[in-house]
């Protein structure tokens, strides 16, 4: 069963790298980051995989409003170690090269709040 989990799992990110970001700049405009929100109704709406909804959220909203996120939903999701699972599952190791990757047709993915770098 854990198998097909794991499966399921790098589908949903799978589908978030390849699609959302096109779907959240057709509905939003491009940008380098989106809030919550858009990300939630995005996923809803278009029918993406919801139980992963937080690798999304790492990969589009930045790292403040990801933890907004996350607390006001109770959930402990660890912003950095998400990003640094996908960079390795799906970049290669590289999260520079996450960072640079256009999954919005034309945004940049990396984010930086005043707090620290993307990295």
């Amino acid at each position: 069963m854990y198998i097909f989990a794991g499966i399921r799992k790098k589908r949903a990110i799978n589908s978030y790298i390849n699609r959302l970001g096109r779907d959240l700049a057709k509905r939003y405009g491009k940008s380098k980051e989106y809030t919550p929100g858009q990300v939630v109704k995005t996923v809803h709406d278009c029918g993406y995989n919801w139980r992963h909804i937080c690798y999304a959220h790492a990969l589009y909203v930045s790292h403040k409003q990801f933890d907004k996120w996350h607390e006001e939903q109770g959930e402990t999701c660890d912003y950095f170690a998400m990003r640094e699972e996908i960079s390795q599952s799906h970049f290669g190791g590289s999260i520079g090269a996450m960072a640079s990757s256009d999954l919005s047709g034309g945004s940049e993915i990396g984010f930086t709040d005043g707090g620290g770098a993307s990295e």
